[in-house]
């Protein structure tokens, strides 16, 4: 391909390769809009409620089938409203949508719902929140994004955060533990590939066509490992109402917000939204299953909020702007 200025002479060299990269890479936006930042609270909240259904569905139903109710709920709560859509898409992008599906809900809604089984929900959330730590390295070997040094200081925070989870689990060490471990962190891989692979080749997709087709072909991907694994269980009315929490709020209202913020911003900031998740998975366990809050949580998730500050560059405020915020008219602080 042959690149010409204004006047038509050929552009060669660092020049031409920085024009292909700008006609070829997506726009985003490293820093978050307050929109942007009240939908990762929202979305944490609801992520974080999925690691609760989880807790009380996966011993009942299985995790393997847990996972694959969950994907066929929200694909067809999602294909109700997108279906044609959806479908108008997929028939030119099948592969890719069949590598999202797999890699962003089929492995690791499987892996965190296997996890639950030993975990306690905030305990799995927390472990779940290393999925930055990937996507930035990720991001920074495919998609030519940089790491600062205060983005590769709040990374190694939440790599602390980890050891101090595990080192420091009253749990009783042993095979089940560290299986479930790896199932959490493997999820957490998983994810974080997923949305780098989303950034750079599904970039164009809309957020609810891109949610629908991702949830369907999960599901799809997925039945025939929930058939090998044997009949579901019988769920409690309990559990029945986790598998409708988990499939309607946390996956068919959740994914498609998501998509939107990852297509406005970089995989790095999107994907910490499973900062916010843990918060909100120890409030739900508490309240909920009456899981106790111990220090180990406690010291994690201070680590993760100072890993999540800075990633996204957040600031106290300081006496001056406060003060120029006290003065400002009341109607531009609303």
């Amino acid at each position: 391909m042959t690149i010409a200025r204004n006047d038509g002479r050929p552009v060669a060299g660092p020049c031409r390769s920085r024009m292909l990269a700008g006609m070829t890479a997506p726009r985003t936006s490293r820093s978050l809009s307050l929109t942007d930042m009240g939908l990762l609270l929202f979305l944490g909240a609801v992520w974080g409620g999925a690691f609760l259904f989880f807790r009380v569905a996966a011993p009942e139903v299985g995790a393997i089938w847990t996972a694959e109710i969950r994907l066929a709920i929200g694909a067809t709560v999602l294909l109700a409203f997108a279906g044609r859509r959806a479908l108008a898409v997929v028939r030119t992008r099948f592969r890719d949508f069949l590598i999202v599906g797999a890699t962003f809900s089929a492995l690791p809604f499987s892996l965190l719902a296997f996890a639950s089984l030993t975990l306690p929900a905030g305990f799995g959330a927390l472990l779940n929140a290393s999925t930055p730590l990937f996507t930035a390295l990720l991001g920074v070997a495919f998609l030519s994004q940089s790491l600062s040094p205060r983005m590769i200081g709040g990374l190694a925070a939440g790599v602390v955060a980890v050891f101090v989870l595990v080192g420091w689990s009253p749990m009783e060490p042993g095979p089940g533990l560290f299986s479930a471990v790896v199932a959490a962190l493997g999820a957490a891989t998983s994810y974080a590939f997923a949305g780098t692979y989303v950034r750079r080749r599904l970039h164009d997709v809309g957020g609810l066509e891109l949610g629908t087709g991702q949830l369907a072909f999960g599901a799809v991907v997925l039945l025939p490992f929930a058939i090998a694994s044997g009949a579901p269980g019988m769920p409690s009315p309990a559990g029945v109402a986790s598998l409708l929490g988990v499939g309607v709020i946390s996956t068919a209202l959740a994914w498609p917000i998501f998509f939107r913020v990852l297509s406005r911003t970089t995989p790095t900031v999107a994907s910490t939204v499973t900062f916010i998740v843990p918060a909100f998975a120890i409030l739900w366990g508490g309240l909920f299953l009456a899981e106790p809050v111990g220090p180990e949580l406690v010291a994690g998730f201070g680590l993760i909020l100072v890993s999540l500050a800075l990633v996204l560059g957040l600031r106290l405020p300081t006496p001056a702007f406060a003060a120029r915020w006290r003065t400002r008219p009341a109607a531009a602080a609303a």
